[in-house]
């Protein structure tokens, strides 16, 4: 994009309205050298590889449930929250213990 703007001559333009259906944008770029060869090119490149990228990183956020490490980790995260909660309400009976005299 960079080099595409570098030798770009152009104008652009906004607006900004209420409502917001009226609010435009006018970019007019004209561009010559070897962006104009290879630009649009490797634009083009750029936005398959990012939807390529977009792609797998909405499959792997699945993929970790389906594996056996995925269901472990899940597991090991259950157990540690479990124990989380078990140590917090011990924690409380002792608290509740010592706040009551002793006779």
């Amino acid at each position: 994009m960079t080099v595409v703007f570098a030798y770009g001559t152009g104008t652009a333009g906004f607006n900004a309205a209420y409502p917001f259906s009226a609010a435009n944008l006018n970019m007019s770029i004209s561009t010559a050298g070897p962006a104009a060869i290879g630009g649009m090119g490797l634009v083009a490149l750029g936005l398959l590889l990012m939807a390529w990228a977009l792609l797998a990183a909405i499959v792997s956020q699945f993929m970790v449930f389906g594996t056996e490490r995925g269901r472990a980790a899940r597991m090991e995260r259950l157990e540690q929250k479990r124990l989380d909660r078990e140590e917090k309400m011990l924690e409380r009976e002792e608290r509740l213990k010592a706040s009551y005299p002793k006779f």
